[in-house]
């Protein structure tokens, strides 16, 4: 009986060994780069320094005093600094190429979001960016330097990316006397750390993309993920991870909330920045809906 069991054994073994390219194929012997070695130790070193901040927020309740005072009741510090939107199309409410709602210009000169009286949709749930989420959004999207607890920009220079649209929107909330709350990188970040909304520890794909592949950070973002605590060299990240690398890589602000003092510019035919007097923007505003039609 003992030779029987040894023999099968034996077997086992032999069809294993046979099917070994097969299995040793799912095991890398690539050794790290000195870059990714820096990474991975920058990533785990922030993912520490971060769960201990959070920890640390949740006892002193560092929110309450960065909106200006022990009362948490009390309104909102509105920073006093200039954030930038980039929009190829500042008076449309739907991104033309992925369908999605978005914040736009009205007739009467006030740049809208989707739902401005909308309390359902979290910071998180914005920045992760599901369609179904944007459809009722209160939050409109900026970049911008950091704040300190005071509300002030910690430094004086404006945060611009291009890439995002031709046409530029600048706005000073400390200057908006009905402007919404104003949320930086120190509450979206710890909202996406903490969050429970559904689905976010799930692995990142690209929604709009046909098979919806999964996500896979850039070059340039890789350092960024290592920044949010999220070792770039994973093979997969969570909608998580994701979100907060974005909204890092674009310094984003969220205004919740209809903003009513703003200014505009958009290019001429040589492809300039020009800024556009309010008295024109009905005419603007007619023009972008008729070509939509």
């Amino acid at each position: 009986m003992l030779a029987s069991k040894f023999f099968r054994a034996t077997q086992t073994s032999s069809r294993l060994l046979k099917h070994a390219p097969e299995i040793t194929r799912s095991f890398s012997t690539k050794v790290p780069s000195q870059e990714d070695q820096s990474l991975k130790l920058r990533a785990e070193q922030n993912r520490i320094k971060f769960q201990q901040h959070d920890i640390m927020s949740d006892i002193m309740d560092v929110e309450d005093r960065r909106d200006g005072g022990n009362n948490q009741f009390a309104p909102r510090i509105r920073p006093e600094v200039e954030l930038t939107r980039r929009d190829n199309f500042p008076f449309n409410e739907v991104q033309p190429k992925y369908d999605t709602p978005k914040s736009a210009i009205d007739r009467d000169g006030k740049l809208q979001p989707v739902d401005a009286k909308d309390r359902t949709v979290t910071l998180t749930a914005h920045v992760d960016g599901a369609k179904e989420t944007k459809a009722h959004s209160p939050f409109t999207s900026f970049s911008g330097v950091p704040v300190g607890v005071d509300g002030q920009a910690t430094e004086k220079k404006l945060v611009d990316n291009p890439d995002y649209g031709q046409s530029r929107i600048v706005h000073n909330p400390a200057r908006d006397a009905k402007g919404g709350d104003v949320f930086d990188q120190f509450d979206i970040q710890r909202d996406i750390r903490t969050s429970t909304h559904p689905g976010l520890d799930e692995t990142a794909v690209n929604r709009s993309q046909p098979g919806t592949p999964v996500w896979q950070p850039e070059p340039h973002e890789r350092p960024i993920l290592a920044d949010v605590g999220v070792d770039p060299t994973k093979p997969s990240f969570t909608y998580r991870e994701r979100a907060s690398m974005n909204s890092a890589r674009d310094q984003e602000y969220l205004v919740r909330g209809t903003i009513h003092d703003f200014s505009l510019e958009r290019p001429d035919a040589k492809g300039d920045l020009k800024h556009v007097s309010r008295d024109q923007f009905s005419d603007q505003f007619d023009d972008a809906h008729k070509k939509t039609k």
